[in-house]
């Protein structure tokens, strides 16, 4: 769930087998506006490029069971650099007027004006009221252009021949962020984990971890996050290191805390079984907890989905079982896997890179769903959860 949505609805960035989704809906979509014509000049405005090199700056949005119900495709102009554009948007007809298309840009305009951008231009068609009505409500400006259609300012042949298009241009003035004050807080977090904490996969070097910290960074908390993931570790692994690891980052004078992430390494099978077995994961877990908890402020995030059928179905059971174990201790916990085991860019970035690791795009599929939890979990003002206990001398 994201802000400037109603409930039920669920944003994500697309990837390239959401190509064939959104080309299928066109026409319903647009009750097949100016025919054959229009139905062709609208797939040709969606080649699959889009979906593979401007997923960051693009959204889907679809219903719990994984409808499609609207789509903004953007990306930041590599020519002029204060401009962001919005190429292409759908919503189904039956949530228009729900707030679901001035969300989608709304959320587009705080990314462009984060990326440093002042404006972001977008077109129509001539006689399109509807969309003329809705982008002028939302604060853009129509350019002045060399032809007059319907009593609007319109540019010839602006997409070819016979393609006249309206042009607005809207500025970012209002989501550009005053200059902010010095942090007022000072936190070191340590995220101890395998290798989906520490980002592999991910071209960009980033992973969940850093596009987090970056997040919280513009929230005003001066973060330094420790990425402690690695490859291959399991919770065997990850009990036996953390006390040494983490400690000596997190001092004592300064707001410290502790996330955790790992299983997926656990359910591996090596031959003869997983391996670690799930009840020595578990247990591992509670271990580690029971060492960790009087020192530090805990948060977990679950396992995510690995492409692996046979292991994802162990990773969900196990999953089920860490998310109980961290309710005992009162411990938040952010479960991942549902809702990433059936998005297509999650999917498609593990298809293409190694086989168990997703791309960018899934990574901040990702991000978005530990942020809300992570965030809450920061401003946690329950006695303990800022002020730790002394550690004991080894």
């Amino acid at each position: 769930m994201v802000d400037d949505l109603p409930d039920g609805l669920v944003l994500r960035h697309p990837g390239a087998d959401d190509q064939r989704r959104v080309l299928a809906v066109l026409d319903d979509w647009w009750a097949g506006f100016q025919g054959d014509a229009g139905s062709l000049q609208r797939s040709l405005l969606l080649p699959r490029l889009f979906f593979q090199h401007f997923t960051d700056s693009s959204y889907l949005v679809e219903r719990a069971d994984g409808r499609l119900v609207a789509f903004l495709i953007g990306f930041m102009s590599q020519s002029q650099p204060e401009a962001a554009y919005i190429h292409f948007v759908g919503v189904d007809p039956s949530l228009r007027r729900r707030g679901v298309a001035e969300g989608l840009y709304r959320r587009f305009f705080r990314l462009a004006a984060a990326r440093g951008r002042s404006r972001v231009q977008c077109i129509t068609s001539p006689g399109n009221a509807t969309s003329l009505a809705f982008h002028t409500g939302l604060g853009f400006q129509v350019e002045p252009g060399d032809i007059t259609i319907d009593d609007v300012a319109a540019h010839r042949d602006y997409d070819g021949p016979g393609l006249h298009r309206v042009v607005f241009t809207r500025t970012l003035a209002d989501q550009i962020s005053p200059p902010r004050t010095p942090a007022v807080r000072d936190i070191r977090v340590c995220f101890l984990g395998d290798s989906f904490t520490a980002g592999v996969g991910d071209p960009t070097r980033l992973g969940w971890v850093g596009r987090l910290a970056a997040r919280t960074e513009r929230r005003g908390v001066d973060l330094t996050a420790y990425n402690l993931g690695i490859r291959m570790d399991t919770s065997t692994r990850i009990r036996a290191r953390w006390r040494h690891e983490c400690l000596p980052r997190l001092p004592e004078e300064q707001e410290a805390r502790l996330v955790l992430s790992f299983g997926v390494n656990d359910m591996t099978w090596d031959g003869q079984g997983p391996r670690v077995p799930p009840d020595t994961s578990v247990a591992n877990l509670v271990a580690l907890l029971a060492e960790a908890l009087p020192l530090l402020p805990v948060l977990m995030v679950g396992p995510p989905p690995s492409g692996d059928p046979g292991r994802d179905e162990r990773v969900a059971a196990l999953d089920e079982r860490y998310a109980a174990v961290c309710a005992e201790h009162d411990v938040p916990y952010v479960a991942v896997f549902a809702a990433l085991k059936d998005q297509p860019s999650w999917r498609q970035g593990i298809a293409d890179g190694d086989g168990a690791h997703p791309a960018a795009a899934g990574y901040a599929q990702l991000t978005d769903l530990v942020f809300d939890p992570w965030w809450r979990w920061l401003e946690d003002p329950r006695p303990g959860r800022t002020h730790r206990q002394a550690r004991p001398r080894s």
